[in-house]
């Protein structure tokens, strides 16, 4: 049961909250246009489950701001139905990081989320720093991403694309996914918690197409080796210094 849950508004405006120890969701927006969230605290422990920050699905033009948000899963989590957002000055942790799906499930109409902006945003200790996951065998498009300005403290992936995601494992391998498409990733700086700072994990048969990284800098917390980067499946290209190395090959 989420604390506080928004359906079928329009010109929605929230401001000033603080919101604590959700037994789930602590926000949820659900087909809603035009709305404005600024300026909201969300308190959760790092070991709840399932304790998003802010959810929303089947909106558009949503634009959050100056929002501070420690939980259990997504500070912020973006579901299928989803167009323009914008996410900024945030600061997320502990938690699953900035998240757009997970998109595709079995039960769900082909996904569509596009125009997905998050810029100046701080990561702590999360788990991911902005991701896009998708289930295997999904079907529909996830397109127009734009992270810029991020930067990330002790952070697990700070970038991640995963179009095989499966929580509890043991996922049966199927064909088809969520068209992930134009995907750019610009001045992202910081540390990594593990040595493996950049995941972009695409499908064979739906590959990934038009990722773009640009001036990002991870290294990893504690320790004088490098950073890596695994690339599966997707196309894309590089511009000014990017660590750790990336190496997108021809589809």
């Amino acid at each position: 049961m989420q604390l506080v849950s928004f359906s079928f508004c329009n010109g929605l405006r929230v401001t000033n909250i603080r919101l604590k120890d959700s037994a789930d969701k602590h926000m949820s927006v659900f087909e809603c246009s035009q709305v404005q969230v600024h300026n909201v605290t969300v308190m959760a422990p790092g070991n709840s489950p399932n304790t998003d920050g802010i959810t929303m699905g089947a909106s558009d033009h949503v634009r959050i701001s100056s929002c501070n948000i420690h939980s259990g899963d997504d500070c912020v989590s973006i579901l299928t139905g989803t167009t323009d957002v914008n996410v900024t000055d945030v600061t997320c942790g502990p938690g699953h990081g900035i998240s757009v799906g997970s998109l595709g499930g079995a039960s769900e109409k082909p996904a569509l989320v596009e125009r997905i902006t998050v810029s100046n945003c701080n990561f702590f200790n999360t788990m991911t720093g902005v991701r896009i996951k998708s289930w295997q065998g999904g079907r529909g498009k996830a397109n127009t991403f734009l992270f810029r300005n991020l930067n990330m403290t002790q952070v697990r992936y700070p970038i991640d694309i995963d179009q095989f995601y499966c929580p509890q494992g043991n996922c049966p391998k199927r064909e088809g996914g969520v068209a992930i498409t134009d995907a750019r990733f610009i001045n992202i700086r910081g540390t990594s918690s593990e040595q493996e700072a950049i995941q972009i994990l695409c499908s064979k048969s739906v590959p990934c197409h038009g990722i773009f990284l640009h001036n990002v800098d991870l290294s990893w917390a504690n320790h004088t080796a490098p950073t890596k980067a695994k690339i599966l499946n997707a196309q894309g290209s590089i511009a000014g210094t990017v660590k750790p190395q990336v190496r997108f090959r021809g589809l």
